[in-house]
């Protein structure tokens, strides 16, 4: 989707220049021959809940390409080549034209898996600073799919690392060069479960763009043995192992965040941090090298 060009309805908001503010790609289990198309009911759903006017009929949902324009909303599907292989794009303009957001979901078939990516910009706003979240409609593939990030299940949920076995995989994880996803790695202190923030909300925040990880006191202790003392996990504080990440990483490559001072007063609500990671996230998503890139659709006519 050429967003530059993008005209949803000629307001100022629309000739604004666009920024990226979620990328992610996530593959489909090999022998999960259904992915791609239930990912497709998955995403028509999506929309329907959303922009229900936007929404085609049987016939024109079967069409080769659709694409519908109203008021501060528009809407374009086409299928490829490959009958397998589908772009929807969606834009909305907010309340009074102050941004304009768009979504460009691709699906396509791959030699041993269907290959998910979607894509979010919006219009820059000096003046009124973005919210950013990843769409709904992400969650919902992960929760509703078996989906993977090189050879990792991708979950909704934290997982649990209480043992030397799980330990170990936690290494494998972490330090696979097929991972694409970043590794948010939690602890507490002992005889403790604070870990700064709750695990099971940041795995919804960020399901489908990182991994939620949290290690016991005990096992948390040799993860600085193993991957050094400026990469171990901190009680109360998020460690991001971000892609690519090698023995000998470099600390500020994979860093410790904290939450800042003024999400920790009594009147702050708790999910503060929270979104504070799940932003940090999105941002980290549009920079970090994606193994699928598709080619953009055009929104205007």
């Amino acid at each position: 989707m050429d967003y530059s060009a993008t005209a949803v309805h000629p307001t100022p908001a629309n000739t604004s220049p666009t920024q990226p503010v979620v990328r992610v790609t996530l593959r489909g289990a090999r022998h999960a021959n259904t992915t791609g198309r239930r990912a497709r009911e998955l995403a028509w759903q999506w929309v329907a809940s959303k922009w229900p006017r936007l929404m085609p009929d049987h016939a024109e949902m079967a069409m080769g390409r659709f694409a519908r324009n109203l008021p501060g909303q528009r809407l374009v599907s086409q299928v490829g080549a490959d009958p397998s292989n589908w772009t929807l794009a969606v834009a909305f303009d907010e309340r009074q034209s102050a941004r304009t957001w768009m979504t460009q979901i691709d699906i396509t078939d791959s030699a041993d898996a269907h290959v998910l990516s979607l894509q979010t910009v919006c219009t820059r706003r000096p003046d009124a600073p973005a919210v950013i979240a990843p769409p709904s409609l992400l969650g919902t593939w992960v929760e509703r799919l078996d989906l993977h990030d090189g050879p990792f299940s991708v979950l909704g949920e934290p997982r649990d690392v209480h043992d030397k076995a799980q330990l170990d995989a936690f290494y494998t994880h972490v330090l696979s060069p097929l991972r694409r996803l970043p590794v948010i790695a939690l602890t507490s202190r002992p005889r403790s479960r604070y870990f700064g923030v709750d695990p099971q909300g940041l795995a919804t925040a960020v399901r489908g763009m990182a991994h939620v990880v949290c290690l016991s006191p005990d096992i948390a202790a040799d993860v600085a043995r193993r991957l050094g003392p400026k990469l171990g996990v901190v009680p109360g504080a998020a460690r991001i192992y971000r892609a690519g990440m090698a023995p000998d990483a470099a600390p500020q490559d994979h860093p410790l965040l904290r939450a800042a001072a003024e999400d920790q007063g009594p009147h702050v609500s708790k999910g503060a941090f929270r979104r504070s990671l799940c932003q940090t996230i999105c941002a980290w998503s549009v920079r970090e090298r994606t193994e699928h890139t598709a080619p953009r659709v055009t929104l205007a006519q």
